[in-house]
């Protein structure tokens, strides 16, 4: 990267906002979580890992991938919240303060149950309420990415809980993807998604909550996101390499 590319990113304005950093923290996150997977578990499985062991893995990731999904999803409505209440108090019939801080968004959030996420579905429809149109980057979620975002809450409700109730919302969502025999969670997300095609599950699930970050960063952050993204159709290695060396240069502060 030339020092003409580095200033521009680093430059835009953008870059140090704590949102952006929160997104390029997650997206990294992402990243680790797939490297982990695939090149130390998926590629000794059969070798140090049984497929009972892999699958266990797989399982333990599928609840940490909701866990930082919820983590990074609350900082980000926070971010687009206190810059505009509007909505907000519209939504609860209060006179507030138009700006107010990262604090007084969790009080209010928080202590009226609108972090309660239980799927991506939800999500758009409890930003709806709270977020002006211009501060929303989840209308416009992906329709697919939001499907596999809520098919995988599923996967992690059973995880967590192995109820009959989840049991049963699982199997629907099996049907979805002609899964039709009852197999572990962790099975399920180490097959293939076609039997002569490489890609396994997990892989298709995943990309769907990068797809959602990266999304958020065209939306509230465009001049990071065409620095990525400059004048490529489609993401492509050039891009992963100048993503990459943004989750290297990013200061990582915002708690």
């Amino acid at each position: 990267m030339n020092e003409t590319e580095h200033n521009t990113l680093v430059n835009n304005g953008e870059f140090h906002l704590d949102g952006c950093q929160y997104t390029i923290m997650y997206m990294s996150r992402i990243h680790s979580l797939a490297e982990f997977l695939f090149a130390k578990i998926l590629s000794l499985r059969g070798k140090i890992y049984s497929d009972y062991e892999a699958s266990e893995i797989m399982e333990a990731f599928a609840v940490k991938t909701i866990c930082d999904w919820e983590w990074y999803i609350e900082r980000m409505i926070y971010e687009c919240l206190k810059s505009d209440t509007t909505k907000l108090a519209e939504q609860l019939d209060l006179n507030l303060p138009k700006t107010i801080s990262t604090d007084e968004c969790a009080a209010y959030l928080n202590g009226l149950g609108y972090i309660d996420l239980k799927n991506a579905s939800n999500l758009k429809s409890i930003s709806k309420k709270i977020l002006v149109d211009s501060n929303n980057p989840f209308v416009k979620m992906d329709n697919e990415a939001k499907s596999h975002i809520d098919d995988f809450y599923i996967f992690r409700n059973y995880v967590a809980h192995r109820s009959n109730k989840s049991k049963q919302s699982l199997q629907k969502v099996y049907k979805k993807y002609n899964q039709n025999k009852f197999i572990e969670v962790g099975e399920f997300l180490m097959n293939k998604i076609q039997s002569d095609k490489k890609p396994i599950r997990f892989q298709e699930f995943g990309s769907a909550f990068w797809m959602v970050s990266f999304n958020i960063m065209e939306f509230l952050y465009p001049k990071t996101f065409k620095w990525i993204a400059q004048e490529e159709k489609v993401y492509n290695e050039k891009c992963h390499l100048r993503l990459h060396y943004l989750m290297s240069l990013s200061p990582n502060k915002p708690k």
